[in-house]
């Protein structure tokens, strides 16, 4: 059987062995996984446990194999495996990850951040997103000596970011306060309400429509009319499109950027770069961690960077999820399935969302689609933005297209039957 045939056929996949794991795992760990390793439709369906990766593979314990379009939510940018890139870290490892004080590749990984992005000038590391996203913001109140911060998007998983949550300190809602992606009059309205208090205005790119790079450019206007600093929160964009990044073609030069993910392909490491005025508060500020000088992830980065500077990385991601946004797109239509496929914010990191008005329609015909695509080896998130590597081929994506004609298919006979008053 060629690949395209086993696209085009549901294996009847079972996942015998990731439901022994989970089982064990529920006496030992809340909810029986880490949240990033939620069942992606019902865990009976779900794959639950990958034992490798290789490229834009995966597979799973029970043998089965994925074109893997989550690639771990977003760090994978050339691929799992990357030899040069691993190759790098172990070699960093075997002289020993983390040592008492201080190593030149501090230097060095904060030198070539600061010459690819306009507007950098000094930067400071970290391991996680969220570790980076909460510097930047107490970055900012130092430099600003206010407390209050606009935020817009996901921006990890600390208090600050969730001040709704019954779980969190009593007031957060008051000190964090959140405008809308795609109207700057939100943003307006909020610092004028609070005027002279507002630190940091933080924007997720990815929230944003597609359609209006300038949109970033207002907000960013806004932030300084106000004496705020302006954060792009760029850990899902950073190093995804063009060489600058979102910031480059959006056309926008925030104070402080926030990278991650495919800055280490798989690697911990994080950063925050920006205005020297701002970022040298970082010597008043308590932001250090044990880990956060360790090296191996430094070292995955140096030669990420290498690898963006001498080949087409973003023009090859780019030009990919083009083809796989326009695929979805003609075989919802061809079927008559009311979804609309898109790039979040650009085609690199595609989606597919299924749109009709009516929850029980729309569930259902989502969930045939994406458990007919994992079926079909290809590993799709219904809940989260995709990403496409350096490692994905045309290949890839034309087993992927033919996988989702068949999932389109069977999407439509259960829309459909949905919409059939008989229909149970």
């Amino acid at each position: 059987m060629n690949h395209h045939d086993l696209a085009l056929s549901s294996s009847s996949r079972t996942f015998t062995t990731s439901q022994q794991l989970l089982t064990r795992a529920r006496a030992l760990i809340p909810g029986g996984y880490h949240l990033s390793g939620r069942p992606l439709v019902t865990p009976a369906d779900s794959p639950m446990y990958f034992e490798r990766g290789a490229g834009s593979r995966v597979w799973d314990v029970d043998g089965h194999e994925y074109i893997d379009y989550v690639m771990a939510y977003g760090p994978l940018l050339l691929g799992y495996a990357h030899e040069e890139v691993d190759r790098a870290a172990f070699a960093q490892a075997r002289r020993g990850n983390l040592l008492t004080l201080n190593h030149p590749l501090h230097l060095e990984f904060v030198e070539r951040l600061v010459a690819r992005l306009p507007g950098a000038e000094m930067g400071a590391f970290f391991k996680t997103g969220s570790d980076a996203t909460t510097a930047a913001l107490r970055l900012s109140r130092r430099a600003t000596g206010r407390r209050r911060v606009a935020r817009c998007g996901y921006h990890g998983w600390h208090d600050w970011c969730l001040p709704l949550a019954d779980f969190v300190p009593d007031g957060l809602d008051r000190q964090v306060l959140e405008f809308r992606p795609d109207e700057p009059e939100s943003l307006r309205e909020l610092l004028r309400a609070h005027p002279g208090e507002v630190a940091a205005v933080i924007l997720a790119p990815e929230m944003m429509p597609s359609s209006r790079p300038e949109l970033a450019q207002r907000f960013a206007e806004l932030a300084r009319e106000h004496g705020s600093v302006f954060i792009l929160d760029e850990i899902k964009t950073g190093l995804r499109i063009r060489p600058g990044s979102f910031q480059q073609w959006a056309g926008v030069v925030p104070d402080l950027t926030t990278l991650s993910k495919a800055l280490g392909n798989g690697w911990p490491v994080a950063a925050v770069v920006g205005r020297r005025d701002v970022m040298r508060h970082g010597a008043e500020l308590h932001m250090s961690a044990t880990y956060h000088g360790e090296t191996t992830g430094l070292a995955a980065a140096l030669a990420v960077l290498d690898v963006l500077d001498r080949s087409d990385v973003t023009g090859h991601v780019w030009r990919l999820g083009e083809r796989l946004i326009a695929g979805l797109q003609a075989a919802a239509e061809r079927h008559r399935v009311p979804a609309v496929a898109y790039g979040e914010p650009l085609p690199p990191m595609p989606f597919l969302r299924f749109t009709h008005p009516d929850p029980r329609v729309r569930d259902a015909a989502a969930a045939t689609f994406y458990t007919e695509m994992l079926q079909r080896g290809i590993l799709l998130h219904p809940r989260h933005l995709w990403f496409v590597s350096a490692a994905h081929s045309d290949d890839d994506i034309d087993r992927t297209l033919a996988a989702a004609e068949a999932a389109m298919l069977a999407a439509a006979a259960r829309h459909h039957s949905s919409l059939d008053p008989s229909h149970p």
